[in-house]
């Protein structure tokens, strides 16, 4: 009847409710109930198997030594070559059902499941014993006969393995019991974690709060206003700067084509031109307004458009008439440009007054102010960021960690039921 037995009384219920505390000490007692019954139950049942190994191992050296008394040559030599096939099959199988000397329990039932398995992939012998059995016929019966048997054991050794589970249900109970205990603290840590995070989360709303009332303040302020007018002024700089930079981007548009040929050329050593002239030729097909920048006179930028001219007018460079006409009006207005005061110059003056602005910022308090503020939103933001970040990662490791402790339970539920033969539950 089991431990049950004591507690519940003779008439045990269909259904038991257990508290996860008391789960492991009652699989013990139960489990020591039964290991003293399994391993003398176990003994017999390996006696048998011991006592039909050896019988076994007996016949097949016997057969190993028997002479066939067939009188075809060509059938003797078939049943001889299957004989030896089988006991090259017969006595690897025979090697792996050899018993353990152990009373491990866990040991003896995989013992005996590898055997029942050993003993399944053994059909495959059936064509050499077949064959063997034409001229040892009483011999190959025999070993069959008590393979069968060793079969049969180890089904009954099974059976009565699967009807003492508590034995070996120890293990995982306290594997399972490790998996809630871990799970639970787990979950209990996060929860602190998220009380903490939600708290500095108010405190950044909080924070976020006054930042934005002090900039508002400060904006509403006189000192502001010379600000603002700074801000619209370098906003307006800045759309100047893009659009002399538009400019000159639009003007070599024009001529990319013959000047990407040059560079060709000048690479393929068909046209030679000074170091200094191809670097710069590089330079500005990567990036005209940064090449005009080494070049504020554009004088080494004249020479290379000659260069380009050069190349057009003696077919190097080859174009449609159409587009040879077009290019090299291009080039020559291009010659006559002044790029230093229309380009250099005008875009230096422009990056000279943001230059001024910016000193002006600094040393305005409502500037340095409004800057230190913008800074200070900025890392609160990247900080309530974090932090709503980490409350979604904390609240994703409390329901992984609440799963694994529900799926813990039903397995417990599940393991004690078959151990105790009714249906478990666990309570709270």
């Amino acid at each position: 009847m089991g431990i049950f037995g004591n507690i519940f009384g003779k008439k045990e219920p269909e259904q038991i409710e257990l508290e996860l505390g008391q789960t492991r000490e009652l699989l013990e007692k139960e489990a020591s109930a039964r290991k003293k019954n399994l391993l003398e139950e176990a003994a017999k049942i390996f006696s048998e198997i011991r006592h039909l190994w050896k019988e076994t191992k007996s016949m097949l050296e016997s057969l190993g030594v028997a002479e066939s008394s067939g009188k075809s040559g060509r059938l003797d030599r078939i049943v001889s070559t299957a004989k030896t096939n089988a006991l090259k099959q017969l006595f690897p199988l025979l090697k792996k059902l050899n018993p353990p000397n152990t009373e491990n329990p866990e040991e003896l039932r995989t013992y005996c499941l590898e055997s029942i398995q050993a003993m399944q992939q053994a059909g495959h012998f059936g064509k050499n014993v077949a064959y063997a059995g034409i001229s040892f016929k009483e011999e190959m019966k025999n070993i069959g006969e008590n393979l069968k048997q060793v079969n049969a054991s180890f089904h009954k050794l099974k059976d009565f393995f699967d009807k003492n589970s508590a034995v070996f249900a120890e293990e995982k109970l306290k594997e399972l019991l490790s998996l809630i205990e871990t799970n639970e603290k787990t979950s209990a840590k996060e929860t602190e974690s998220i009380t903490l995070l939600e708290k500095s989360r108010e405190d950044f709303a909080l924070k976020k709060t006054r930042l934005e009332s002090e900039l508002n303040d400060l904006k509403q302020g006189p000192e502001f206003k010379e600000i603002a007018s700074l801000n619209e002024r370098k906003a307006e700089l800045l759309r100047n700067k893009q659009n002399a930079k538009t400019e000159i981007l639009d003007i070599f548009a024009k001529i990319e084509k013959p000047l990407h040929r040059l560079d060709k050329a000048v690479k393929a050593r068909k046209i030679l031109l000074p170091e200094k002239q191809a670097s710069f030729l590089n330079k500005l097909l990567l990036n005209p307004v940064n090449a005009l920048k080494l070049d504020p006179k554009a004088e080494t930028l004249k020479s290379v458009l000659l260069e380009t001219k050069t190349a057009i007018d003696s077919g190097l460079i080859e174009l449609k008439p159409k587009e040879k006409e077009k290019k090299l009006a291009v080039i020559s207005e291009l010659l006559s440009f002044d790029f230093f005061s229309e380009s250099f110059w005008k875009l230096n003056k422009i990056d000279s007054e943001i230059f001024a602005i910016e000193k002006q910022f600094v040393s305005s308090p409502a500037g340095e102010k409004e800057s230190t503020l913008f800074v200070s939103l900025k890392e609160l933001a990247e900080k309530k960021n974090q932090t709503e970040s980490d409350i979604v990662t904390a609240k994703t490791e409390i329901k992984t960690s609440q799963s694994v402790v529900a799926n813990s339970k039903l397995e417990i539920q599940t393991l004690l039921s078959k151990v105790f033969e009714k249906n478990v539950l666990l309570t709270d």
